[in-house]
Order: structure tokens, then C-alpha cells, then sequence
């Protein structure tokens, strides 16, 4: 049963091999079919998510050994977002991003949204290398900050005083 045990990736330094996984829509990680339920290697795996960049295939890496894994949106997705107030000397008002099967929030790079198909929110995270959907409830909680110019027909984020066009 793929919950009970790693899966043996076919991690490779020469060709580059597909893993056998599969993430979904919604983040779900499958390994060979399976879905995957033991968080701690997918959060473990996700540590290791890459892009090749001669294929432009999503990878995970581990030291010079890597394998690639079929992706059908995005291989992160965002659950939450956290609105934190600007304090005196202190850092200023930000939104934290909770990504699926990562236990540390992320704070979002207010340049990097855009709008995909189906009017779809993404951002870029880990330090930029790799996109991001947000999910519908985080997508409801960032449209709190969202505005839009009537002049321009434009959306932008507000956040500190300043406006973060979209797209």
C-alpha cells in the first residue's frame, strides 16, 4: 500500500526518468495510481520540486539525482492566506501563503500574481522558481485585498499603501 511506504523513485543522474507521480488540480499527490497520504514524504518531496530547464518538465531533485513527475496545473497550491498588520519597527503589513503540504507560510511576492484561464489566481513561490494556483478559499481570502482600476481595467492588490497590478 503507497501509504505505508516511501515510494522508490527512479532517481537517475544521467536521462531524465519519470517518477511515477502525478499531482492533480487540487494538489493531491499520486504514485503509481495511488494517492499518497503520508504527509511527511510529500511534504518532504515538495522540498525537492525543481524545473528542468531544457525540458521544462517539473522534477524533484535530490543531490545530482532527479526524476520528473506529471503535473496538470500547478505542482503547489495555495490553501491560506494570513493578513498580517504592519507593527513599529517591526515588519510591515504582508499576506503569509499556506501551501499545501508545506507547514511554513510563505510571504507572497506581490509582483508574481497573475490570471490564468478561467479567470484562475497564480502566484510564483519558493523563491519565485515554481508556480502556484491559489485555491478557491485562499482566492476568496486575497480578493479582500484586491481592487480594481476603472480607468486602466485592471486589477491590482493593495497592501501597505501601495498597488500591485495583476498580471
Amino acid at each position: 500500500m503507497v501509504d505505508e511506504m516511501e515510494p522508490q523513485l527512479p532517481l537517475s543522474e544521467g536521462e531524465l526518468l519519470p517518477c511515477g507521480i502525478v499531482i492533480d488540480r487540487e494538489g493531491d499527490w499520486y504514485y503509481q495510481g495511488s494517492r499518497m497520504h503520508r504527509a511527511d514524504i510529500v511534504s518532504h518531496l515538495c522540498q525537492h520540486l525543481g524545473r528542468d530547464e531544457s525540458s521544462g518538465l517539473y522534477i524533484i531533485q535530490m543531490g545530482k539525482q532527479r526524476c520528473y513527475l506529471e503535473v496538470e496545473d500547478t505542482p503547489l497550491v495555495i490553501t491560506g492566506v494570513l493578513h498580517t498588520e504592519e507593527r513599529e519597527g517591526d515588519k510591515p503589513e504582508q499576506l503569509l501563503l499556506a501551501i499545501k503540504h508545506l507547514e511554513t507560510h510563505e510571504p507572497l511576492d506581490r509582483e508574481s500574481l497573475w490570471i490564468g484561464e478561467q479567470n484562475v489566481l497564480y502566484c510564483r513561490v519558493m523563491e519565485g522558481g515554481i508556480p502556484a494556483r491559489f485555491l478557491r478559499p485562499a482566492y476568496y481570502q486575497l480578493a479582500e485585498f484586491i481592487h480594481e482600476d476603472k480607468e486602466q481595467n485592471r486589477f491590482y492588490l493593495s497592501l501597505g499603501g501601495k498597488h500591485f497590478y495583476i498580471g
